[in-house]
């Protein structure tokens, strides 16, 4: 069981599981009511993720690496999973999909030969690293990190699509060239790789002048699905879209054409299409392409 915490929009833990209580090590009343930046969070890290956690509010879903504080003072490393969920007034969900003790001593550990991308999937698949994002330099490696771990300084000066998609220029699908700097974080869903199972969640954040960390999380087709239902109920609520448009939402995600869904939903092809041109309205997307950005 993942650990998960529901806060308000001041950050106030209003309920806490019991993953969430056996990690940090507290009973529950020493988390209710009290913020997450409070009681989590090392003192000095408090003000960057209190911000962190008030921007999931004007996005649709934000990952935040970080740390947490146990009751014995201990420092773990964790991914959270935040989104803003319910109808107003919303409140914060945020699940802790990875986390392990902070190492003060590298542990440096060689890349596959034939690796692409990042890893392979069931390998340490999670992995961040610090680029330039300067013109001249673009892509180049300042630091690496493996679940937490600072790692791989043999890469460190090498550009990231080099050492990892041995590739002579910047990937195509790069979340740093892909949009317009207000809209970070930016995040992208992409296949692992030609030879393996599964889906990279790429996720760029700038992270200084001239600097910007990249997460890269590799997961299955089962988690991947799981996401992919919350987004589509998340969509649907939030728009309060009916049901049937709720069903055509999610098929037109997929990428199945008004015919397609049609046959499935065993409705004529003209009635999806009524369906699709209301749910558009109502998600403030013109097109299916705008439809799909929404997701990603």
């Amino acid at each position: 069981m993942r650990p998960i915490a529901v806060m308000d929009r001041r950050g106030r833990i209003e309920l806490a599981n019991g993953a969430l209580t056996s990690l940090l090590g507290r009973p529950r009343e020493e988390l209710l009511g009290r913020r997450w930046t409070e009681v989590c969070t090392p003192r000095e890290q408090g003000r960057e993720v209190g911000q962190a956690l008030r921007a999931v509010f004007t996005s649709a879903e934000h990952r935040l690496e970080t740390e947490v504080l146990t009751r014995v003072g201990e420092r773990l490393a964790v991914e959270l999973d935040v989104a803003a969920v319910g109808r107003p007034p919303l409140r914060l969900v945020a699940i802790i999909t990875r986390s392990g003790p902070l190492l003060p001593i590298p542990l440096p550990i060689p890349m596959p030969r034939q690796a692409h991308a990042h890893a392979e999937p069931g390998q340490g698949q999670d992995l961040s690293y610090e680029i330039s994002t300067e013109l001249e330099t673009f892509g180049t490696l300042k630091s690496v990190w493996r679940a937490g771990q600072m790692e791989h300084e043999d890469m460190v000066g090498r550009p990231c699509f080099g050492a990892f998609a041995h590739r002579d220029a910047p990937c195509q699908d790069c979340p740093l060239t892909a949009v317009a700097p207000m809209s970070w974080p930016h995040t992208i869903v992409r296949q692992a790789s030609a030879a393996s199972e599964g889906f990279e969640v790429v996720t760029a954040t700038p992270t200084g002048v001239g600097t910007a960390r990249v997460s890269v999380h590799t997961i299955g087709d089962t988690t991947l699905t799981g996401l992919f239902e919350a987004k589509v109920r998340r969509l649907a609520r939030a728009a309060r879209l009916s049901e049937r448009e709720g069903d055509v939402l999610r098929y037109l995600a997929l990428g199945r054409s008004p015919t397609d869904i049609s046959t499935v939903l065993g409705i004529t092809e003209r009635t999806v299409k009524f369906h699709q041109a209301n749910l558009l309205r109502k998600l403030g997307a013109e097109t299916r392409f705008d439809l799909l950005r929404l997701f990603f």
